[in-house]
């Protein structure tokens, strides 16, 4: 079995497992909906509210990529539990090689995660749509393309330490990431006055559509660096929590 139909195979298996843990995917579009139309219209205006651009830019960065992990996270208390790395024991015990388990997992991750930021940004479009005339359907569009590519980029970071590394490093490293984003955050925001989110947004705006390719491919350009890393690590990481 080639690696490619080997991977999917691999990864159709796993997502049958999922069932009604999508319900987790969809409350958080549902939440993250109701919080960006509240806010982004204000910051689309241009009013100086900084706990807004702050609230946007903090919310974006951080739960974009994670979308695609909501589904499968088999446990609340991974950093005791290290449920993952459990499983990795049984899919190593199992005739599967390790460059399908690697592919197989960012299947499953981009499987999840593209329907659910295309629900996600055209929930946004048609509501902000309906509150504000000032938003239009291509600069919209390639904005949406944009955080995308950054969520792909950034989700194949968790991805690596979720596959190669113990629960607990995963956990400390999402926890640091967390609080990294939001000290960025408040830096940024506090310092320049504006939010990141809607500076993307205006970018594309005044016609500048090249910058969602760039941001597209990094992300598969990351795809192409990660998943060799991936299988790499795992066929050297220790089992051991």
């Amino acid at each position: 079995m080639s690696t490619w139909r080997g991977a999917c195979f691999f990864a159709k298996e796993e997502l049958k497992k999922v069932r009604w843990k999508h319900l987790l995917t969809l409350i958080i579009i549902g939440y993250l909906t109701l919080f960006m139309t509240s806010m982004l219209p204000v910051a689309i205006k241009g009013e100086d509210v900084g706990l807004v651009n702050w609230g946007i830019d903090f919310v974006t960065f951080s739960m974009l990529p994670i979308l695609g992990f909501m589904s499968t996270q088999t446990t609340g208390f991974y950093w005791k539990t290290d449920a993952f790395t459990k499983k990795l024991i049984v899919w190593r015990i199992m005739p599967i090689p390790v460059k399908q388990i690697a592919l197989g997992r960012f299947l499953i991750f981009i499987t999840i995660l593209l329907p659910a930021l295309v629900l996600l940004f055209i929930l946004l479009f048609v509501t902000l749509r309906a509150n504000t005339s000032e938003i239009a359907l291509l600069p919209f569009s390639m904005f949406a393309i944009f955080w995308t590519g950054y969520a792909i980029t950034v989700g194949l970071i968790y991805l690596y330490f979720e596959l190669t590394q113990s629960g607990k490093v995963y956990f400390w490293f999402s926890t640091l990431l967390l609080f990294g984003f939001l000290a960025i955050m408040i830096i940024y925001t506090f310092t320049f006055k504006q939010s990141v989110v809607i500076m993307t947004y205006n970018t594309f705006v005044q016609g500048n559509w090249w910058v969602a390719l760039i941001s597209i491919l990094i992300s598969v350009l990351a795809t192409l660096f990660m998943i060799p890393k991936i299988t790499q690590k795992l066929k050297a990481r220790s089992y051991i929590s």
